[in-house]
């Protein structure tokens, strides 16, 4: 095909789109009167399509078919507003764009709860005298552990008092001794040496 064959087409092409866009079904057919012919029954008809229009139109099919996918199911839009919508819409039959955090309610059981029926309570029974016994306290038994653990506190205690006063009383002798012996110049040069001798019932008592 030559240059000028070429330039001759272009124009053919572009005219057969053009009648393509107002005589097909996607176009606007019934809006365009002139793409349209009266007979003498009265009716429009559209006009014939040439070889070229048919092929244009065949190719735009083509191009529509592989770069468009078709949804079988389109999206529905309730026409009513619902009662229970909190959101936010921008135009009236939109789908919701903000939704406002909703409050956690609480929701009760699913499913009914299956309740087994439970063996009955024989009080006569050694298991079950034995599940009584681990769980019961007897009074006296506590009492007298109590009294026993106040007995043997008190003993400790008192031990306690007997040891300090002896070694106050121990102290109180070697001191009277040295007394005897070296007189009472040398108590200030030992008094920083001389610590509480007796804590014990409510006193103390100190050296000096």
């Amino acid at each position: 095909m030559t240059d000028s064959s070429s330039e001759e087409e272009d124009p053919k092409w572009k005219a057969a789109i053009k009648s393509i866009a107002t005589t097909t079904v996607y176009g606007a057919s019934a809006t365009k009167p002139a793409a349209t012919q009266t007979h003498e029954d009265g009716l429009n008809k559209p006009k014939k399509l040439t070889h070229a229009q048919m092929k244009v139109k065949k190719l735009l099919n083509e191009m529509v078919d592989n770069t468009l996918d078709f949804v079988k199911d389109p999206v529905r839009v309730p026409e009513d507003k619902p009662d229970n919508d909190s959101g936010v819409r921008l135009f009236k039959r939109s789908s919701t764009g903000i939704i406002f955090d909703h409050l956690d309610e609480l929701q009760g059981p699913t499913k009914r709860p299956k309740l087994l029926p439970g063996r009955g309570v024989e009080e006569n029974s050694k298991e079950f005298k034995k599940r009584i016994k681990s769980i019961t306290v007897d009074g006296s038994d506590v009492l007298s552990a109590a009294i026993e653990v106040a007995k043997k506190s008190s003993a400790r205690l008192e031990a306690k008092e007997a040891r300090a006063k002896a070694k106050a009383k121990k102290e109180e002798e070697r001191v009277a001794e040295l007394k005897k012996v070296r007189g009472e110049q040398w108590l200030p040069s030992v008094a920083w040496e001389i610590r509480v001798i007796y804590m014990g019932s409510g006193f103390v008592s100190f050296l000096c």
